[in-house]
């Protein structure tokens, strides 16, 4: 299935800096995803507090005093990309929603694992910006990442249940924070994978395994 771009799923209307709640036209909406784009593109080669308005501003063609109709600085406009950057997909969820009881559970595993840091990297620069706001406090991202993360946290806790129903998995051990534990080990994963330089056998698809066993013990699968 595929899935909407940034575009499409982009709310015809948005927050202004006044705080206003207002309806925006074809070209509005245009202007403004050019500014998220713009932002997106400048946090590639640059942390947040690197990246000013009129750094943004320029690269999206337009005037620090355009950029201020949308957004009040340069981590709404972040807030504003992550509204529409998905943490899961129709094939992660149909992945996590197998029966991990079952034989074939570990490819299924290596399979999730490969899928899910493909999927973070898509947004890798936001999802970056993201964490380390919300490790440094900001409540505002620390509640975007949790709303992206709580779909597959709630898919996930869900197997672990079943795992320690089946008693495959320690019965005293907490299945929101089991999936939890998870996702952060996922999402680190997929932030210093890629740049890992496979020294002393750590490389990404040594992690990737190592990560891929760790989830399928997690959720019950019996080694084969």
């Amino acid at each position: 299935m595929r899935q909407p771009s940034i575009a499409e799923k982009q709310p015809a209307d948005a927050t202004s800096p006044d705080g206003m709640h207002r309806k925006l036209g074809a070209k509005g909406q245009r202007t403004r995803q050019q500014l998220i784009d713009a932002t997106v593109a400048l946090l590639e080669t640059n942390g947040l507090r690197d990246v000013s308005v009129v750094d943004v501003a320029r690269a999206a063609n337009t005037s620090p005093a355009t950029f201020y109709v949308y957004f009040k600085g340069v981590p709404e406009a972040v807030l504003a990309a992550l509204e529409s950057a998905s943490q899961t997909s129709p094939e992660l969820e149909a992945l996590i929603d197998r029966d991990w009881l079952s034989p074939g559970a570990m490819d299924d595993a290596r399979m999730f694992v490969e899928r899910y840091t493909e999927l973070w990297n898509r947004n890798r620069n936001i999802f970056v910006v993201r964490n380390l706001a919300a490790e440094e406090g900001d409540a505002r991202f620390y509640e975007a990442r949790m709303r992206q993360a709580r779909p597959m946290m709630k898919a996930i806790s869900e197997q672990v249940s079943r795992a320690q129903a089946a008693g495959r998995t320690p019965g005293d051990l907490s299945p929101t924070a089991c999936s939890g534990t998870i996702l952060m080990m996922l999402e680190r994963l997929a932030a210093v994978g890629p740049i890992s330089r496979g020294e002393d056998g750590v490389s990404y698809a040594n992690l990737k395994a190592a990560a891929a066993h760790h989830l399928a013990i997690m959720l019950g699968v019996h080694a084969s």
